[in-house]
């Protein structure tokens, strides 16, 4: 509680209500850039859309060029190399069993076909990379979620110049 005071102070909290005076200023500035509460819904469906496509992305490009093949020849000359390469050897052992358990994974198309090891290695590969490009990744996906729903509001509100030019043109 004694901190409490300050840090609110800090972000101006008291200057304009508390709590409800910083809801004001966000509603204010999403509605300056022509937002709203109802805009929501379209861009979480879209930021969630953009985040399923990347992992895919990812997840197939880690499958397709192995990274961590790539890095792990150089690092295997390195001391104490064979003792993380007993432990990773460990866990796609245990990986495998549950790859086995997932019968409805050998359903889908695209997954049938490929070796089961190298989808964990390649999904593991992906997680790590996304992981280290997030703090990138989520600001580009909110601002084209914030431009998805800009242009959407701009496809469905009637353009008042155009139905006037129109109304002004010589009938045939």
């Amino acid at each position: 509680m004694l901190f409490a005071g300050p840090i609110s102070a800090l972000y101006g909290a008291s200057q304009e209500g508390g709590i409800k005076g910083s809801v004001t200023r966000v509603t204010d500035y999403f509605t300056e850039k022509g937002l709203s509460h109802t805009d929501l819904p379209a861009a979480l469906v879209f930021h969630e859309l953009i985040s399923v496509g990347f992992a895919a992305f990812t997840w197939t490009v880690c499958y397709d060029i192995q990274p961590g093949v790539r890095i792990a020849k150089p690092l295997a000359r390195v001391p104490g190399a064979s003792k993380v390469a007993n432990a990773f050897d460990r866990a796609l052992t245990f990986s495998d069993g549950k790859m086995e358990k997932m019968r409805w994974l050998k359903k889908i198309p695209l997954v049938k076909n490929a070796a089961p090891r190298r989808l964990t290695i390649s999904l593991a590969e992906s997680l790590l990379f996304r992981g280290t490009v997030k703090p990138v990744t989520f600001g580009v996906k909110l601002y084209l979620s914030y431009k998805f729903v800009v242009w959407g509001k701009n496809r469905t509100t009637p353009r008042r110049g155009l139905a006037c030019l129109t109304l002004a043109l010589p009938a045939d």
